[in-house]
């Protein structure tokens, strides 16, 4: 069975930001605003990893270099975009972290791609997606050590 990687354009793109933007209330305690936040990103991130993990289980030597390619710009650019949005909300730390996993996943796409190093861009891809789990599970954690302080 293979798996598709859904070609998003960037009106597309800005409109599930939109509704990501929605979902974090302005009039809700901080508390709630950053649990709401950090399980937005947290939820991100376990997406592109689950997402990488079928294309890798799916994909057969160099055909699916471009699906990996695309897979990795749209989740960059999503992540990225969503992490900016709500860094007031989830803090410095987690959002400047966040954001460089995004850039590495961006590198990964456009460099790897660019000069022909496809092996590398799967090594380098499977490297982000464990990283992107990490982050949710710290996401997670976070969230729990906000819950137990109250």
């Amino acid at each position: 069975m293979r798996q598709e990687v859904k070609m998003v354009t960037v009106k597309e793109r800005h409109a599930e930001i939109g509704e990501a933007k929605q979902v974090v209330p302005n009039q809700a305690p901080p508390q709630k605003q950053q649990k709401i936040a950090r399980g937005i990103i947290r939820r991100m991130l376990v997406e592109f990893h689950r997402e990488w993990t079928d294309l890798r289980s799916t994909e057969g030597g160099g055909t699916g270099v471009l699906t990996a390619n695309a897979l990795l710009d749209r989740h960059s650019h999503h992540i990225y975009d969503a992490v900016c949005d709500v860094e007031a909300v989830v803090g410095d730390d987690l959002a400047v972290e966040i954001r460089c996993l995004s850039v590495e996943m961006i590198k990964a796409t456009n460099i790897l791609i660019m000069i022909g190093c496809e092996e590398e861009c799967y090594r380098r891809g499977d490297a982000l997606a464990k990283e992107a789990l990490r982050q949710a599970e710290r996401c997670l954690a976070l969230q729990r050590v906000a819950d137990t302080a109250r």
